[in-house]
């Protein structure tokens, strides 16, 4: 994860900015008052999006803007190692990927590449990141972030990126604010983990409340129950997944990594193991937000 908070004026780039859902993230982030600077589409240089340049290479792009060290990777799931390759060995430090459906033994690729460099990857099947005053990747918080959503002490963490969206607003309705806000996507294999925002959260001084979304089958979950790993500040996790219990076990339900294994506590003792270790876990909404509200 990154070691600090990103200044609201960041320079952002966007891979595949040419394409539909390029086009349109470049559209929605500078509505929000991001810093695109402009995008890379190999066999599209010279050309513009949204007024913003388009380069052949992330080479290309920063060395017109070398303090640009973000960027978005919006292309299929077969050019996204390309892209992400390309992107660090060119200097890049956060690249987000908002991509599905990429192959496992690619993530580890890019993953590798990333460490190699100094790198951290967001994804994939992120829909981003949001951090207030005014700093974003790809599409979370929709079109009208830091109109929806109000600014406070929680860092909102998920897996899903639906419900980091319904968690922030959720909180924001009920007087918490949000620090900042990540989806980390999935898939079983992503490059930065819940545990890693987590750790990342733990460090800020603006950060009062952990506010997480967790999914049966989520590695975080055991270490917390075995006592191996712990949480510095106040935390309330929402443990959705409830009809698993009744489902075939080992089998990916929703994101791929989503698993009960054959051994797994089941979603309720996995609740009442948690509680029992002296940590705030619920199953609805309602509960999260209550218990929330008395952190802050």
């Amino acid at each position: 994860m990154i070691e600090k908070l990103f200044p609201s004026d960041m320079q952002v780039l966007i891979q595949g900015i040419t394409g539909k859902e390029g086009s349109r993230m470049a559209s929605w982030l500078l509505a929000s008052g991001v810093n695109v600077v402009g995008g890379v589409t190999p066999g599209k240089g010279g050309q513009t999006v949204e007024g913003k340049p388009v380069f052949e290479t992330v080479a290309d792009a920063r060395a017109s803007f070398p303090e640009c060290f973000v960027t978005s990777v919006v292309v299929p799931s077969g050019r996204v190692l390309g892209a992400v390759t390309d992107a660090v060995k060119a200097g890049m430090r956060f690249v987000h990927v908002l991509t599905e459906q990429v192959p496992v033994h690619d993530v580890m690729a890019m993953r590798r590449a990333a460490s190699e460099n100094g790198a951290t990857i967001l994804g994939p099947s992120s829909i981003g990141y949001l951090q207030f005053p005014r700093f974003r990747v790809g599409y979370l918080g929709g079109e009208k972030p830091f109109e929806n959503v109000s600014e406070g002490p929680a860092a909102v963490i998920s897996t899903s990126g639906g419900m980091t969206n319904e968690l922030m607003v959720a909180l924001s309705r009920n007087g918490i604010g949000t620090r900042f806000a990540v989806a980390t996507g999935g898939d079983r294999v992503v490059g930065t983990t819940i545990e890693d925002a987590v750790a990342f959260a733990e460090r800020l001084d603006g950060v009062k409340l952990l506010a997480l979304f967790a999914e049966p089958g989520r590695p975080i979950l055991r270490r917390l129950i075995d006592g191996t790993r712990t949480f510095a500040k106040p935390t309330a996790i929402f443990l959705a997944g409830e009809s698993l219990d009744d489902l075939p076990r080992g089998v990916p339900y929703g994101h791929t990594g989503t698993v009960l294994g054959e051994d797994d506590l089941s979603v309720r003792e996995t609740r009442d193991a948690l509680r029992a270790r002296g940590i705030t876990c619920v199953g609805t909404i309602s509960e999260f937000i209550n218990a929330c509200t008395s952190y802050v």
